[in-house]
């Protein structure tokens, strides 16, 4: 059975942005990271779709599927 734990944060006033939806991406990509979730798993729980969440990994510079090129090739299937 999950379990939720509410957990307060003070943020100044002059914070531009969208708390909750900052706080929940950056635990996302905090479980995505420690290898915890899946990056599927890290998109849902951050309420963003795949596509999105890929590009907030790469926009942190963060890798989100570490091929290297031999592999990548053959997941691709590509000669």
């Amino acid at each position: 059975m999950p379990q939720e734990v509410l957990v307060r944060v003070r943020v100044p006033a002059h914070y531009v942005g969208d708390v909750e939806k900052d706080v929940r991406l950056a635990y996302a990509i905090d479980l995505f990271v420690r290898g915890v979730v899946s990056v599927e798993r890290a998109a849902e729980l951050a309420g963003i779709n795949l596509y999105d969440f890929l590009h907030e990994l790469r926009k942190r510079g963060i890798v989100a599927y570490p091929y290297s090129d031999e592999e990548l090739r053959e997941e691709l299937k590509l000669d």
